[in-house]
């Protein structure tokens, strides 16, 4: 079984381009390197384009917890965070079908 996280925000205005360009080219990347990682993506909304949800995909929880305490999570917010509207939050699920290609 898979362990997912979701971060969920909205963004200010004119920021959302320079936001997913941070995000993809730097962020995606990072999460991607990451030991046990499956999959990191960003999604924006179509009917309301300053809310996203940031979607990364883990082997075990333990791998996630592992990214979290090496503060390269925290960098990675740190970049983005002058485009938050207010503070993001982050939900945690168990995935079920999910291929365990780490």
């Amino acid at each position: 079984m898979a362990f997912v996280r979701i971060g969920q925000f909205k963004a200010l205005p004119d920021t959302t381009e320079q936001l997913r360009a941070i995000y993809e080219t730097e962020a995606i990347p990072a999460i991607r390197a990451a030991n046990g990682n499956i999959s990191a993506v960003l999604l924006q909304q179509h009917q309301a384009p300053d809310t996203f949800m940031a979607i990364t995909v883990w082997s075990r929880a333990e791998d996630a917890e592992r990214y979290d305490r090496s503060g390269q999570a925290a960098a990675m917010v740190d970049k983005i965070r002058f485009a938050f509207a207010g503070p993001p939050s982050l939900s945690t699920y168990d995935a079920f079908g999910i291929s365990q290609q780490a």
